[in-house]
């Protein structure tokens, strides 16, 4: 059976960062080569981003700048007043719009509580795009998270209790229910999207139904190689620690990069770094083709971010993980437990020799989950989930849904 997709319309409010964007695009893309009118909504640096993918580009009206997240995340107390402050400012912008001209879905990032609530109240399906490892008390647990962010919300408890009440006060006026600390970084819609495979995401079977892990999108991410020459060490730790051009000449210092190949993508403060640290062996970059330098790499090292992750893993390229904000930290300890990439507390005393000890040891372990990795098809997998709500039955392709 064959339907018209012409009359379904979609709308994604997304989280203004590239990691959060890059594992999703794909499945906006395929959704729009379907047929369906996607609106997406994001900041006008990824104005390009958006539209090549077919979808219709909406700016958002509210001033991300004053509370930009790729910063903020390296202090929790800023980015969760910051995200309360974003959340308050785009329910109220966006609330009346919705209500006025309702999408057949509404699709959001994990981080998007505003949208979730404009989707209850107004009684629309909901999917919540997750690009991170998905957040319940047992993964806060397991990885140590739990109690630190109990000891920080005690350093700063009266911002917390200021902000909590405001928060308080806001939903009870707007008649939203109360708020959880969880709520701000996972927001569960009628399915939430997590893009991970199952194999990898801790506490699995703690999670309800309504949690489906697809995997990544990475094999519709794939470009025709660029060419890069052969590389010793890969070394990217996100736009943060770039910026921290302190720490990251104390870094390069260390044993593991003596003599290697290295490359650095250090974002804005590429130009600088190299003309004050770059030698013959060690170059900085503001950016790299990812996934085809990657091809050319024997070591990774990152910020545990679960798109460098995996997509070193994709490779069955070696990793080491430096953590730059706690969500990071899960990630590098699943890396860890499952042997195919090093969770580094401290870089000081990480020889090359010992990195390469480990790595050959691992390497079992390391094919196992790569194979795992590859084999989920995150893209069609998060595609059909979706056409199941829009559609209640069977599933979209290019050209139609099918039973």
């Amino acid at each position: 059976m064959q339907r018209e997709m012409r009359d379904k319309r979609v709308v994604f409010f997304s989280t203004p960062a590239y990691g959060h964007l890059q594992a999703v695009y794909p499945v906006l893309a395929r959704l729009v080569r379907a047929g369906v009118r996607v609106d997406w909504h994001c900041t006008e640096a990824y104005r390009e981003l958006v539209t090549k993918t077919g979808a219709h580009f909406h700016s958002y009206c509210v001033d991300f700048s004053r509370y930009p997240l790729d910063r903020l995340t390296a202090d929790f107390f800023s980015l969760y007043r910051g995200l309360l402050t974003l959340n308050r400012c785009c329910y109220l912008r966006y609330e009346r719009e919705i209500e006025e001209n309702p999408p057949d879905l509404l699709l959001y990032d994990s981080m998007c509580s505003f949208a979730k609530n404009i989707a209850k109240k107004f009684g629309i399906p909901s999917v919540c795009l997750c690009t991170t490892l998905a957040y319940n008390l047992p993964t806060l647990i397991f990885s140590n998270l739990f109690w630190p962010s109990l000891k920080l919300i005690g350093r700063h408890l009266p911002q917390f209790l200021k902000l909590y009440r405001r928060e308080r006060h806001f939903r009870k006026r707007e008649g939203l229910p109360r708020c959880h600390l969880l709520d701000l970084f996972v927001n569960a819609g009628d399915k939430t999207m997590v893009f991970t495979p199952p194999e990898f995401q801790p506490f699995v079977r703690s999670f309800p139904r309504s949690f489906v892990f697809v995997g990544t999108t990475i094999r519709d991410r794939l470009k025709p190689d660029i060419c890069y020459e052969d590389c010793d060490i890969y070394l990217s730790l996100g736009s943060i620690f770039a910026a921290r051009a302190g720490k990251l000449e104390t870094l390069l210092q260390s044993p593991l990069f003596r003599g290697k190949r290295v490359i650095v993508s250090a974002g804005e403060a590429a130009a600088d770094l190299q003309k004050r640290l770059g030698r013959e062996r060690l170059t900085f970059v503001r950016r790299t083709e990812q996934l085809s330098l990657l091809k050319k790499t024997r070591l990774f090292v990152n910020h545990g971010g679960l798109n460098s992750v995996y997509e070193s893993l994709y490779f069955g390229i070696f990793q080491l993980c430096l953590p730059q904000q706690e969500e990071q930290k899960l990630t590098a300890l699943v890396a860890e437990r499952k042997k195919f990439g090093l969770y580094v507390r401290d870089f000081s005393g990480l020889t090359a020799e010992k990195v390469e000890k480990r790595r050959r040891a691992w390497q079992t372990e390391i094919q196992k989950y790569r194979r795992i990795l590859r084999a989920a098809d995150g893209t069609t997998h998060a595609f059909r989930e979706i056409s199941k709500l829009l559609f209640s039955i069977g599933y979209l392709d290019g050209k139609g849904i099918y039973l």
